[in-house]
């Protein structure tokens, strides 16, 4: 099995709706699927040119079809799963998953996607935003109003616990503090 990464959005529940005529004023929504228009960055043209493969294998006529008249590309399907969150009253995760390694990849890497959901959470007020790259860790990429660049490297920091990494922040904090004055 291949790579599943995925962004995953934390919103208020009552935006669920709006979120759904959102995607489908930018792209298209059918079921559990989206096909969503993205501006085309290099990232962007080597996944249309035939993906991460040693040599691209799709023609000119071929990578046309994706761009559309705004020069924007159409990506998809996009796997999207909302999920209440049990801890947090009122709040759903919703989850946008790559449905191929290669997508996967340029969800991974693409500046343009990134700028995509960080757009897409604050038209939402999104809670936390975050890139899942499964073994390789977590991305934050927007917190309550704010963007942010957090990245949690590999499995561990799973294990570490809540309290230990809130220590492990505020150390950094503290120490780091002498940079800035």
């Amino acid at each position: 099995m291949g790579l599943d990464y995925s962004y995953t959005i934390v919103i208020d529940e009552k935006d669920v709706d709006p979120l759904r005529d959102y995607l489908k004023e930018h792209g298209e929504l059918s079921g559990d699927c989206a096909c969503i228009r993205f501006e085309v960055d290099s990232y962007v043209m080597k996944y249309l040119e035939g993906g991460y493969d040693w040599t691209p294998h799709q023609d000119r006529s071929e990578i046309e079809k994706y761009i559309g008249n705004d020069g924007k590309a159409r990506i998809g399907c996009i796997y999207i799963k909302e999920h209440k969150l049990p801890n947090a009253s009122g709040e759903v995760s919703v989850s946008f998953t790559a449905a191929t390694t290669n997508m996967s990849l340029l969800f991974r890497d693409s500046y343009s996607i990134r700028r995509w959901f960080i757009h897409l959470s604050k038209e939402f007020h999104s809670i936390l935003t975050y890139v899942d790259l499964e073994h390789e860790g977590h991305r934050l990429i927007y917190y309550r109003g704010q963007e942010v660049n957090i990245e949690l490297k590999g499995e561990g920091h799973l294990e570490i616990g809540k309290s230990e990494l809130l220590s492990i922040i505020q150390d950094f904090t503290d120490r780091s503090r002498h940079f800035y004055e």
